[in-house]
């Protein structure tokens, strides 16, 4: 599988130099997974980072009513880990799955580290991968305190309109906070 695409993502954060497609290539593996495939679960350790080339992605945390809660969606062109897990070495309490069949890479914290070491520039690509990931999480965090229903999924439709095309009405709904019924009377005023 080429390489290119992950090349081009990471060329978004940072200047890459032609030498740096070979790093790429030694130390991020690509895989093939299918729909419903558990990347990270829940109750077990995790060392990758992943990075989707194609596909949709969801995290989600069970909780004790037995209902999920999607805590993140991604789509191509996004990286994701359970951070505690992935950082802190202790167990997940998420699992990361397969909402469609996807194409990604991945490495792993040990190869993580390896880049790191190489190149100041690689640690600079991690800062800004990580300061974006945390913006976007303050941004989610107010959006669910300040925004209504209604306007969470404008705003999804606006930002995310890719994930609105390709997740079901349940993943989504979780993600902003409502019950699929809600969800599917603020989908009928938006049509009208």
């Amino acid at each position: 599988m080429s390489h290119s695409k992950l090349y081009d993502a990471v060329s978004s954060y940072i200047t890459l130099e032609q030498e740096d497609a070979a790093v790429l290539r030694s130390l991020f593996k690509y895989a093939s997974v299918t729909k419903g495939t558990s990347l990270i679960e829940a109750g077990k350790l995790t060392d990758k980072v992943f990075f989707t080339l194609s596909g949709y992605l969801r995290c989600f945390k069970m909780l004790d009513t037995a209902e999920e809660l999607v805590v993140h969606l991604v789509g191509p062109g996004c990286a994701i880990t359970t951070p505690s897990s992935f950082f802190l070495e202790t167990k997940s309490t998420e699992t990361l799955q397969a909402i469609t069949d996807c194409e990604l890479f991945y490495i792993s914290k040990s190869d993580l580290e390896k880049l790191y070491s190489m190149d100041s520039k690689w640690q600079t690509f991690a800062r800004k991968l990580m300061e974006s990931t945390i913006i976007e999480k303050e941004e989610r965090i107010i959006d669910q305190i300040s925004l209504t229903a209604h306007e969470r999924y404008l705003k999804l439709i606006q930002k995310h309109p890719d994930i609105v095309q390709n997740v079901p009405v349940k993943y989504i709904a979780s993600y902003i906070g409502i019950q699929p019924e809600s969800l599917s009377r603020i989908r009928k005023t938006i049509e009208k």
